[in-house]
């Protein structure tokens, strides 16, 4: 575990499967609070590391004991989303890092554009 100290409360929004209404696609969303995530941007170094196009595109990563759900090409679903500084965020990675007693995960994610769908958040976080 992780120390606490650097950690705060998190809103995820996470997606169920796409569903199509009267031709209009769509994915019902839940949004809940993660707790104890230290989530911070990506150091320069990490973002020299990404493709030229990514690198004007906000990033962040979060570390902590939550499994993020990653967005899937395959169907579709996007990936959970990570509300930010005011801003949503999709989760594009998330990795077990359990190779010490201090086992977390480590999670990317990337800006979400506005859209119909980048609605605020449906709870608070408490404190």
């Amino acid at each position: 575990m992780l120390f606490g100290f650097f950690k705060k409360d998190y809103i995820v929004r996470r997606f169920g499967e796409e569903t199509i209404v009267n031709g209009v696609s769509g994915a019902p969303h839940e949004d809940f609070v993660v707790a104890m995530e230290n989530v911070q941007p990506l150091s320069s170094d990490e973002l020299q590391a990404l493709p030229e196009g990514e690198r004007t595109v906000r990033h962040i990563k979060a570390i902590g004991s939550t499994a993020f759900t990653t967005a899937d090409e395959e169907t579709g679903k996007p990936g959970d989303w990570l509300y930010y500084q005011g801003r949503w965020y999709e989760c594009k990675s998330c990795q077990l890092w359990d190779h010490t007693i201090l086992s977390h995960y480590e999670s990317e994610f990337t800006e979400v554009p506005p859209g119909p769908t980048a609605t605020k958040p449906e709870v608070e976080v408490s404190g």
